[in-house]
């Protein structure tokens, strides 16, 4: 299913997890978080009391009261529950009547899934309704004392952006991480009373593209104009274009400077694949038309290496190097990396809905402004 253009349509034929049912909001629509993966065993509780089942066969594995800690672990040939071995090779975990399921400490709505992943390590994938994710994302993406506009905005591209995941994961074992290389999520932690607002209040709309729900990218600060999204992804997504953005000038980052070491930039270099002597100088070779960096040429003393900037970002770090908007200085044995912006610049920036909320924008407007080629529409049943 993956790479196919996805029609709001099918979503009528979408399939919905038994244990999700029907929301308050219409269909509940289900998303798979990645929330924990690695180690050999992990401890679970509840709010209220849990179940312990084989996804596969439906057999209950165990049933613990409110509050009790229950260790899993990763077996050879199976899984272990409270030190109990059993040949499932998974186990599902859902709280009895609603309440939280909490890992490692941490709460989470819905139910989870352990599983042993290729390596014999267990793997915790969180399995809850769409609109309870897209909780679990606000106040980790954006600030609950930003202006209502701007919160329903950035709902709806979480919204969006999730569901996208959801519909192209094909067989994955889960639709997203809960990292920063999808969106952040923190479960139940992640909630705010004022988010909450922002997200019941636009619950069910997404952003579409000739009925196809999109993948809606955002970033912290354009730093000035957003990004064309074949610039990042290549030809992927041609509908999400680049618009200027004098609405994010208040970003904090707006503008940034950075000062690094020459032997500094030649060991994240030689250590991420490409080795280089002394680096002698680092030329930006070619431009996107929103005036970010391309390509780079790096003069060294073996050579000269060419290089996608979106790489050297990554390579030298992206919380360094915010974006690919900068242009490079030397000063002796150090570069000066002088830029704009924060993030790959594609989509919708957050400071910059900021900005057009400030100025009694509404969240609609501020969608049509960063996705202008996108539709704003509303789920079915929702």
């Amino acid at each position: 299913m993956r790479g196919r253009l996805l029609l709001l349509a099918a979503l009528l034929l979408a399939p919905t997890a038994a244990a999700l049912g029907e929301g308050p909001a219409g269909p509940a629509w289900p998303v798979r978080v990645l929330v924990r993966q690695g180690g050999g065993r992990l401890s679970v509780s509840g709010s209220s009391a849990l179940t312990f089942a084989d996804p596969t066969t439906g057999l209950l594995l165990g049933h613990y009261r409110a509050y009790a800690p229950v260790t899993v672990s990763a077996l050879r040939g199976g899984v272990g529950v409270d030190g109990r071995a059993f040949a499932a090779s998974a186990v599902l975990v859902e709280p009895v009547g609603g309440g939280w399921v909490r890992l490692e400490g941490r709460p989470y709505r819905g139910v989870l899934r352990l599983s042993r992943d290729g390596g014999g390590r267990l793997m915790a994938v969180n399995v809850l309704p769409l609109e309870e994710y897209v909780r679990g994302v606000m106040r980790a993406e954006i600030a609950p004392d930003w202006p209502l506009e701007a919160m329903r905005a950035q709902a709806v591209v979480a919204r969006t952006y999730a569901l996208h995941a959801a519909l192209t994961a094909g067989e994955a074992p889960y639709d997203l991480t809960a990292t920063t290389a999808d969106q952040v999520y923190a479960g139940a932690w992640g909630e705010d009373s004022r988010t909450d607002e922002a997200v019941l209040s636009t619950r069910g709309v997404v952003l579409t593209y000739e009925e196809m729900v999109i993948p809606a990218f955002y970033h912290s600060a354009s730093g000035g104009m957003t990004e064309d999204a074949v610039e990042v992804w290549e030809k992927r997504y041609p509908f999400i274009v680049g618009v200027s953005d004098p609405f994010s000038a208040g970003a904090p980052h707006h503008l940034w400077e950075e000062t690094l070491p020459e032997d500094i930039l030649r060991r994240r270099l030689t250590a991420g694949g490409y080795p280089v002597g002394a680096i002698v100088s680092i030329e930006p070779a070619t431009w996107t038309r929103s005036g970010r960096v391309r390509y780079l040429t790096i003069r060294h003393g073996a050579g000269a290496l060419t290089l996608e900037a979106k790489v050297f970002r990554q390579l030298v770090g992206a919380e360094v190097l915010r974006s690919t908007h900068f242009t490079v200085l030397r000063n002796g044995n150090h570069f000066t990396f002088v830029g704009r912006g924060w993030g790959h610049g594609v989509g919708l920036s957050q400071w910059g809905a900021k900005g057009m909320a400030d100025l009694a924008f509404g969240y609609e407007e501020i969608l049509r402004y960063y996705f202008p080629l996108g539709t704003l529409l509303r789920l079915p049943g929702s």
